[in-house]
């Protein structure tokens, strides 16, 4: 019976393989800790490890020790390049760090019990675009962060089936920027008319942000089928919220134009562009929204050496990414709104695999890759969000001193360059005009970093 599961899952991962693209950053980390950096998220059946608890509970039931806790702190890098077609010219994002952080800790209370805490960041997306990039129009800026607490327990059924939960929440912290740009007419605290003539354009950079805690759980299953397979099962939910957004000018005006959105602005345009922003509102409109998908992942673990594991996992993401509408700007001529959004996500398949070697009394070497699925529609690709295909590689190693153990993780990200014709446009008096004979081409890249250490007793 067990030599046929094996095979029906070994079919199954194999079909989610060659579903997925062969060159494949993603807005989901595969952990914060360095651990399940360096597997890259493949360890939803590793038993005998705290820190693979945090993806999947039911393993808090196969940790050796009675206690276990661990600790760690690292930074996250990503940006993102976009090149014209016409010019060549090539333009970075910047606002580019993140610190991490994560924590674990378990507790067996009896033999089947064991009782679980983790801090986690499921979920980090950042980055804003130069005051020139072509499509600043379409959103300049964004900074998303999942910060998540869980509450956990693991029961032993049997000493080869262990199920476990995670009850808590997560703080959901969302901000984006756009560049806009308003009409400056003759008496700009006047709406615009044939008697107030518009004179002239100001570009501004509008932004809005907003925090709301809301809950989080997860469900997990482990099963062993002898002491050199296993199988593990975990589903994470969905965190939504509605968040109540606050909406503001963001610096100083970016420029002033003529009314054709290219030729210099006309004498005097700087005092009256000055007199409009102060009489006009930045509001949050439409839809306040934001949402991160619910993941279900399954995976086998095999120990093929007495020094030597290696796991696969095939994961799942929902298709439920929405972020919020841009805020617009209430002026005296009336409501101004960025010309679009960012896009909705679409469901997608992940492949992750990982291996760990065990070197004598002290030294422990890890590697893994993962291969992301595309998340988001091609026909709405733009650089903020991203959701390109996206392959990683990681390495890792641990080191046993002061009766714990120390932990690097590093990851490297590399999303599949886009070509496109949807992010540049020409803003002139009339309004936003898009221009879709220019192509774009979007590239991306990141890297995770953590350091943390592990004691049990």
């Amino acid at each position: 019976m067990a030599q046929v599961v094996r095979e029906v899952i070994g079919l199954g991962l194999l079909l989610g393989v060659g579903a997925l693209p062969v060159a494949a950053q993603s807005m989901a980390l595969p952990a914060a800790d360095p651990v399940g950096i360096s597997r890259s998220g493949a360890q939803v059946a590793y038993g005998f490890s705290l820190e693979a608890a945090a993806t999947n509970p039911a393993l808090l039931a196969s940790v050796k020790e009675k206690w276990g806790i661990y600790l760690s702190a690292g930074l996250e890098m990503s940006s993102t390049q976009q090149t014209m077609e016409s010019t060549q010219q090539s333009l970075f994002s910047f606002d580019r760090n993140r610190t991490i952080g994560a924590f674990g800790l378990a507790a067996r209370l009896t033999p089947t019990m064991t009782l679980g805490l983790k801090l986690d960041e499921p979920y980090l997306r950042h980055g804003s675009l130069l005051d020139d990039a072509p499509s600043r129009y379409l959103g300049d800026g964004i900074d998303l962060l999942a910060r998540r607490m869980e509450a956990q327990a693991a029961w032993a059924l049997n000493p080869n089936v262990s199920v476990g939960f995670g009850i808590g929440a997560a703080r959901l912290s969302y901000a984006s920027t756009s560049v806009m740009r308003f009409n400056v007419p003759n008496d700009p605290t006047l709406p615009a008319s044939a008697a107030n003539a518009v004179n002239g354009l100001v570009e501004q950079r509008v932004g809005q942000s907003a925090d709301k805690v809301v809950p989080s759980y997860s469900l997990g299953l482990r099963w062993a089928f002898n002491p050199r397979w296993t199988m593990g099962f975990t589903y994470q939910s969905a965190l939504k919220a509605d968040l109540d957004l606050k909406a503001g000018f963001r610096d100083a005006n970016l420029g002033l134009f003529a009314n054709d959105g290219l030729s210099t602005a006309p004498i005097g345009v700087d005092t009256r562009a000055a007199t409009l922003l102060a009489a006009s509102q930045p509001v949050a409109t439409g839809a306040s929204t934001l949402e991160l998908p619910s993941q279900a992942t399954i995976g086998v673990r095999h120990r093929n050496m007495s020094f030597m594991t290696w796991e696969a996992d095939l994961r799942w993401t929902s298709a439920n990414l929405r972020v919020p509408s841009f805020a617009a700007v209430q002026t005296p001529s009336g409501m101004v709104s960025a010309p679009g959004e960012l896009p909705h996500g679409k469901s997608h398949l992940a492949l992750n695999a990982s291996t760990e070697l065990e070197l004598g009394k002290f030294w422990t070497l890890r590697a893994g890759f993962s291969l992301d699925q595309r998340s988001v529609d091609v026909s709405y690709t733009e650089p903020l969000l991203g959701g390109a295909p996206t392959a990683a590689f990681s390495i890792g190693a641990g080191y046993k001193i002061w009766g714990g153990e120390w932990n690097l993780g590093y990851q490297y990200r590399q999303s599949q360059d886009q070509d496109t014709h949807r992010l540049t446009g020409d803003w002139s008096a009339s309004g936003f005009q898009a221009t879709p004979v220019n192509r774009v081409r979007m590239e991306g890249m990141g890297h995770l970093l953590a350091l943390g250490y592990r004691m049990s007793f």
